[in-house]
């Protein structure tokens, strides 16, 4: 009996994608567009004279992806930049080298995310993760909430081609290193 309530428990959790952190997920909505602004070349990677930003998600995670979506518009309204945003939705099987973002946001997956970072890194792209064990298959950046807050940045992948950060962001960040260091 207690297999099979075992069993159930994770086939449930498995038909629902995966749990997410909501509090985490806020933290995330709220800092990663402001770090696309640290970008020195931000206006080498605008879609149409616009930030895009696009969260990557697997089907079960929809709604998730819409809830941060609708979140970071929110946000952003309220903040005054000169850029105008733009927030994308897609799965992570449709996303490809011709999906036009600015930035990409991508939650958890089992088999896509080295995909997308070596997407991200080709395009020169700035890369953020839900999950920093991400930060592994290539990912740029990820945010925890730790004892404080604490940005990750993969330091493989930091002098990827077309992106140039301020200085001061790398005084606040703590480097990752592929091989988990």
């Amino acid at each position: 009996m207690k297999i099979i309530a075992l069993l159930l428990f994770i086939l449930v959790n498995f038909s629902y994608g995966y749990t997410y952190n909501k509090l985490l997920l806020k933290a995330q909505a709220s800092i990663f567009p402001k770090i696309i602004m640290l970008d020195k070349k931000i206006h080498d990677k605008l879609i149409d004279g616009e930030i895009v930003y696009t969260i990557v998600y697997e089907k079960n995670d929809y709604y998730t992806a819409l809830e941060i979506g609708e979140f970071m518009e929110s946000n952003y309204r309220q903040n005054k930049s000169k850029y105008s945003y733009k927030i994308n939705l897609v799965e992570f099987s449709n996303f490809s080298d011709e999906t036009q973002t600015t930035a990409v946001y991508v939650l958890n997956s089992n088999k896509y995310i080295k995909k997308i970072a070596q997407s991200a890194t080709r395009k020169g792209i700035i890369s953020f993760a839900y999950d920093m064990n991400n930060l592994k298959q290539g990912i740029l950046f990820s945010l925890m909430l730790e004892k404080s807050t604490v940005l990750y940045l993969n330091k493989e992948n930091l002098n990827t081609k077309g992106i140039d950060f301020v200085d001061s962001l790398y005084q606040i960040v703590n480097f990752v290193e592929k091989s988990g260091s």
